[in-house]
């Protein structure tokens, strides 16, 4: 037995092997036999594609070609081999249609084929009437079936049919489809010029005027490729561009794909993206501290109104400068990497308690915050004022110069024991208690009460308040220069001076007594004709047992 006598052998024996009991049963052979008719039918049919448009058989190699294989019938239908499984692949046809009986005997298995022709049509004009029969068309590489249905590469099988004597010929249809692979390569450029795979970027495949067509969207890979199965036809192929990113090559290319054309003669679609530039931001936020009741400090909360300016030591950029917000904020953005120097303009009353100006250091395309704070400026804690002499005749007469060596007394209100300091005036009658000096004492308090109070001496007559109450600032704004507290005496008046002033100088007190040593109020009042309940009520005197020499009494 010769090698192709073998190979079909081995063929027929795996493709029929379900059919051998039939041919038992029945005593059919594959070689001849007679049944006494030499009726025939007529099948013929066309190949169209997935546009129902005719598919040219002579464009393939070897050209496209439909088989027919029929079973007497005498077999059972109803046991009838599935050939789609039993045979799957064009050699296998081939084989078979080699080896085949040409004769249209009754008695015969039937393989025959029929080429397709340019325009899809195909025909077998004689085939033994009464068979059982099934057609295959073998798919051309990258084709699959739609009518039947069939694997890409596959076979098309139709299902069993008995085809009996008639005057038209049966229609039996092949619809197929070609498929394309087309690869799509997304490469991505980076700042530094290296080149690597882009993956996760969307690629779509949109037909143009192809209503059979299906529109096609993939991302692209880990290796930045993806494929996309398309059918004959225009397509735009576009690439989903992502933000900030630059295309280096276009964002979208036309495709025609050509039915008949080669398997793999279609090129990879390539897109490259340039990725974005880094444009970082620096974030001032500015603060202000002030200072609390007992001296330490405190959160002011944001500042607006404070310029910036920011810089590179390179000269890389010309330098900017801008105004903190309503929030405390500014944000110098669109940054390249590099060395930034950020400066503050310090304002008057204030002193920067962070560095100024503060180094930046971008590395990346980040969003960097650097932190100014700075601490309020208080004003001076401090008392200070004049002892003033007034005199009753010339040349000092009314006139008022300084008193030396008058001791002046502060005093912490609310302690006790008492806490205070006194001081001298000087030649000009001047005093001063410095804030060093009330802070040694523990006296330098914003929002505290000094009592300052000069001395009582004899045959001096005060003018004014003997002791003062002073309540220094809280927050000590940076304008404040201290508390101002001046004393003014004269001495006892001279021989048979006056000692009442009318109601002229005295405003709603229509007589008024100015206190003389060795007074008392009860003679004050007898000798203006009151009592010591109507002076005491009168002039606001909490112990009618405590005036003192030079106060002025409102007796009428």
């Amino acid at each position: 037995m010769n090698t192709q006598k073998r190979r079909r052998l081995t063929i027929l024996v795996a493709v029929f092997a379900a059919m051998t009991m039939l041919f038992t049963m029945v005593s059919v052979s594959f070689a001849g036999g007679e049944n006494g008719s030499d009726e025939t039918v007529c099948v013929n049919g066309y190949v169209i594609n997935h546009r129902e448009q005719a598919v040219d058989g002579t464009e393939f190699t070897p050209q496209m070609r439909v088989f027919a294989i029929g079973v007497p019938a005498t077999f059972d239908a109803a046991e009838l081999p599935d050939l789609s499984a039993e045979i799957t692949s064009a050699e296998q046809l081939e084989t078979l249609s080699s080896g085949s009986a040409d004769s249209t005997a009754a008695s015969s298995i039937v393989v025959q084929v029929a080429k397709v022709d340019s325009d899809g049509y195909w025909e077998f004009e004689k085939l033994p009437a009464g068979y059982y029969y099934a057609f295959a068309l073998p798919l051309p590489v990258d084709w699959d079936g739609i009518v039947p249905e069939a694997p890409r590469n596959g076979i098309a099988w139709t299902g069993w049919a008995q085809l009996d004597e008639q005057d038209d010929c049966y229609d039996i249809l092949f619809k197929i489809r070609r498929w394309f692979d087309v690869t799509v390569i997304k490469w991505e450029e980076l700042l530094d010029g290296t080149v690597q795979r882009g993956e996760g970027w969307e690629i779509t495949a949109i037909p143009q005027g192809d209503p059979w067509a299906i529109e096609q969207q993939e991302d692209t890979g880990v290796d930045g490729t993806t494929v996309l199965p398309l059918t004959p036809g225009t397509w735009m192929i576009k690439e989903t561009v992502q933000s900030g990113w630059t295309p280096v090559t276009p964002s979208m290319v036309y495709l025609t794909l050509d039915q008949y054309a080669p398997p793999g003669a279609t090129d990879p679609v390539v897109f490259k993206n340039r990725e974005p530039a880094c444009y970082a931001s620096i974030t001032v936020k500015k603060d202000g501290v002030g200072t609390n009741a007992k001296g330490g400090t405190e959160w002011l909360g944001p500042l607006a109104g404070w310029k910036f300016t920011l810089s590179r030591p390179d000269g890389m950029i010309y330098p900017v400068t801008k105004t903190t917000n309503g929030s405390g904020t500014v944000t110098f953005k669109n940054l390249k990497p590099g060395v930034y120097n950020v400066k503050e303009t310090v304002q008057p009353g204030w002193e920067a308690i962070s560095a100024n100006p503060q180094i930046v250091v971008i590395r990346d395309c980040e969003d960097a915050e650097v932190l100014f704070e700075n601490l309020e400026l208080a004003g001076d804690l401090q008392i200070s004022g004049t002892k003033y002499f007034r005199a009753w005749v010339p040349p000092y007469q009314g006139q008022t110069v300084g008193l030396s060596g008058w001791t002046i007394t502060a005093t912490l209100k609310g302690t006790d024991p008492a806490v205070y300091v006194t001081t001298q005036t000087n030649a000009l009658g001047k005093y001063t208690f410095s804030e060093a000096t009330l802070d040694a004492a523990g006296m330098a308090i914003p929002g505290a009460t000094i009592t300052v109070c000069e001395e009582e001496r004899d045959h001096w007559i005060p003018v004014t308040a003997t002791c003062v109450d002073v309540t220094f600032p809280y927050p000590v704004p940076a304008s404040y220069t201290g508390a101002k507290v001046n004393f003014t005496n004269m001495q006892d008046p001279p021989p048979g001076g006056a000692a009442y002033s009318s109601s002229a100088s005295s405003g709603a007190c229509a007589l008024s007594y100015t206190v003389r040593r060795g007074d008392s109020l009860s003679a004050i009042a007898a000798a203006n004709g009151t009592t010591v309940s109507a002076l005491t009520q009168r002039n606001g005197l909490a112990n009618p047992n405590m005036i003192r020499v030079g106060q002025t009494l409102c007796v009428q």
